[in-house]
């Protein structure tokens, strides 16, 4: 991360990402999954700077989740004073309410 604004992934998003490249590198193969993850991260620097970018999802007693789609995931996030903490980085047709927290 460069300059004061950066992303903090939490641990299920950190297992959602390692979920996501053993998936993709089965059924895509390494350089697919280095091409997704590449992209994927740019997204993720890309929002910590501009974390309206994405859309109000759901809001607590405190703060507003947020959602971005990259290509087939969702990413879901909490504003942050620096950038962003990554809740979770779901698949696009999974049932969000279920596995957010």
């Amino acid at each position: 991360m460069r300059g004061k604004n950066k992303y903090i992934l939490s641990v299920r998003s950190k297992e959602d990402l390692r979920s996501i490249a053993l998936y993709t590198i089965a059924k895509f193969g390494v350089e697919q999954s280095k091409k997704y993850a590449t992209g994927l991260a740019k997204e993720l620097d890309l929002l910590s700077k501009n974390p309206n970018h994405g859309k109000r999802y759901l809001s607590t007693s405190k703060k507003m989740l947020f959602r971005y789609r990259y290509i087939s995931h969702m990413i879901f996030y909490y504003p942050t004073e620096s950038g962003i903490f990554i809740v979770r980085i779901l698949g696009g047709r999974m049932n969000f309410l279920k596995h957010i927290e």
